[in-house]
């Protein structure tokens, strides 16, 4: 990726390029992922039935 050099730039031009980026930030930052309610909820899950000791 290309760099830029904001020495090149009037210090207001440059303090206006960092706003711009710090906007570009908050715009494409990755937002964490929520929850959907079925990961939340437990489960119905069947009873346990134990193996009795004669039918093994």
């Amino acid at each position: 990726m290309q760099t830029i050099n904001l020495n090149d730039l009037p210090k207001e031009a440059q303090k206006e390029l960092l706003d711009f980026y710090e906007f570009l930030l908050q715009k494409y930052k990755k937002r964490e992922k929520k929850k959907r309610i079925d990961e939340i909820i437990p489960k119905k899950v069947k009873a346990f039935q134990p193996i009795k000791r004669e039918e093994l």
